[in-house]
């Protein structure tokens, strides 16, 4: 209290000095006013006012002190949006064309292999029909090119059977031939040994006669050398006999002798000729055994030409074959060429109708996964798009909700991960619904661009905050957040005192 009244004093002070009346401002010497004093000047102090300057010093002592105690929350508010945690489900184009019809809408509700929408494929059934029409050719220029094929395989094998026949039974008729000249072979050896011994016995038996033949003639020169002496003796005898010089029985012993020389060479000529006639005979016989030697000799080569022949007929059936079949493969391997160049062709159509068929699927842009239409890129039909364009983005069912918030690099360094956040949707009014209790999860390591003008700069840091629970409940009230829904975030990021507050605010502390 005595800080105020010098106060009043030392203005009283000043005011006394100062001319206070107005109306002797024009007076010449100021000097002569008379001092006012301070009960002139200002009324005494009442006790009421001593003790309201009292209380109000105490209010303000002891709000300095609560100020410098009490801490309140500093908070972080950002805008958010309600997204599913991880990557969303896109949707994509799989071939180029024209949207023909958009089955959806944004932030739809839809499950696996649902329809979103369809593109134009009257280009692709064209090349469809097309390709049915030549694959429907094909098959049937393979189904006669095997009727065929299997047709030549039944003429080759019953060709085959019966060359096969024709063969064995030309076989079988070598084998009797054969069979038949070795009988015959066996009967002609054995006449030919039988006609051997018997050219051999009567060679035997001419060259005994021969010898005999030899003999007798020699006796028939000896009875005709006898004969011609006896003669001789006989006719030297018959004068002397005739004169009486030698006795007529010498003589008689003489003609005698003649006699019997002359009936020896008669028998020994007799012989002669009785072994020539044998010897005739013989050489006859010889004849013949030697004809029939060359008889059998000419029988044991005779089925010769018949084998032959039986042979000829093999080869010449079996060549005959050979050029049929040989004919009918080449006919049966020009087919199977047909068949494998149609059959190329064939596959190769069927797999540009896979193509095609799997070209007219992807015309039907479906969804997926289960999930919400997060952003749909079709505006309308007739749109073009080309192959990988995302015409949709899918939110999955199965991934969990997170609160996306931005937040500006300026207060990037007061949030830090598992910081309590409280979170307001706007599809559920505070007012009836409370908010939402969460906690920061994550902070993205590099900053991204937003256009969003609630951020007021362009870049800023994402923020990932994981909400305690997805309903909102005040009483009875419940509201379920979904994905897409729009929020604010006040991130708590510190604590501090009323006073610290005032002198940040004052510029008198620094933020740490």
């Amino acid at each position: 209290m005595a800080e105020p009244n010098s106060s009043h004093n030392e203005l009283l002070m000043f005011d006394a000095d100062s001319p206070l009346d107005t109306k002797n401002q024009g007076l010449p010497n100021p000097d002569f006013l008379h001092a006012a004093t301070l009960e002139e000047f200002l009324p005494p102090i009442s006790n009421w006012c001593s003790i309201g300057g009292i209380v109000l010093l105490t209010i303000f002592g002891v709000t300095l002190t609560l100020a410098s105690f009490l801490k309140y929350k500093v908070t972080i508010k950002t805008s958010a949006v309600i997204r599913p945690n991880g990557e969303l489900r896109l949707v994509q184009a799989a071939t180029e064309g024209t949207i023909k019809s958009i089955a959806v809408q944004a932030n739809q509700a839809i499950k696996k292999g649902d329809i979103i929408a369809t593109m134009s494929d009257d280009r692709l059934e064209t090349k469809k029909k097309q390709l049915l029409t030549n694959i429907e050719q094909a098959t049937l220029q393979l189904a006669q090119l095997n009727a065929q094929i299997k047709a030549l395989d039944g003429q080759i094998a019953a060709e085959g059977k019966r060359t096969h026949r024709a063969i064995a039974i030309t076989e079988a008729e070598l084998n009797r031939s054969q069979y038949d000249a070795q009988q015959k072979k066996a009967i002609a050896s054995a006449q030919l040994r039988e006609a051997q011994a018997n050219l051999n016995r009567t060679q035997v038996e001419l060259r005994k006669t021969q010898l005999a033949l030899k003999s007798a003639q020699a006796q028939l020169k000896s009875s005709e050398v006898s004969l011609k002496a006896a003669k001789a003796r006989r006719d030297r005898y018959q004068p002397l006999a005739k004169t009486g010089s030698i006795s007529v029985d010498r003589f008689q012993e003489a003609q005698l002798a003649v006699q019997q020389q002359e009936q020896l060479f008669i028998l020994q000529t007799a012989s002669f000729e009785e072994h020539q006639e044998a010897i005739k005979q013989q050489q006859q016989v010889v004849k013949a055994a030697e004809a029939r030697l060359q008889a059998a000799f000419a029988s044991l080569g005779s089925d010769a030409p018949n084998l032959t022949i039986s042979k000829a007929k093999i080869a010449e059936e079996t060549a005959a074959v050979k050029v049929t079949l040989a004919k009918l493969n080449q006919e049966r391997e020009q087919l199977i060429q047909q068949r494998v160049e149609i059959q190329k062709t064939l596959n190769r159509e069927q797999e540009e109708l896979q193509q095609v068929e799997d070209d007219i699927k992807a015309t039907v842009l479906r969804a997926t996964a289960s999930g919400v239409i997060q952003q749909l890129k079709l505006r309308n039909p007739l749109q073009v798009v080309h192959l990988g364009d995302v015409v949709a983005e899918i939110a999955p069912n199965d991934s969990p909700l997170v609160i996306k918030a931005l937040v500006s690099s300026s207060h990037l360094r007061k949030v830090k991960k598992g910081q309590m956040v409280q979170v307001r949707v706007s599809a559920c009014p505070y007012t009836d619904y409370g908010t939402l209790k969460a906690r920061v999860s994550s902070i993205s390591p590099d900053s991204v661009t937003s256009n969003n003008t609630i951020t007021q700069t362009s870049a800023v840091y994402e923020v990932f905050i994981q909400p305690e629970s997805l309903e909102l409940k005040l009483g009875d009230r419940k509201c379920t957040i979904q994905s897409g829904m729009e929020a604010r975030a006040d991130i708590i990021s510190s604590s501090e005192t009323v006073l610290q507050f005032l002198l940040r605010k004052a510029r008198l502390l620094t933020d740490l």
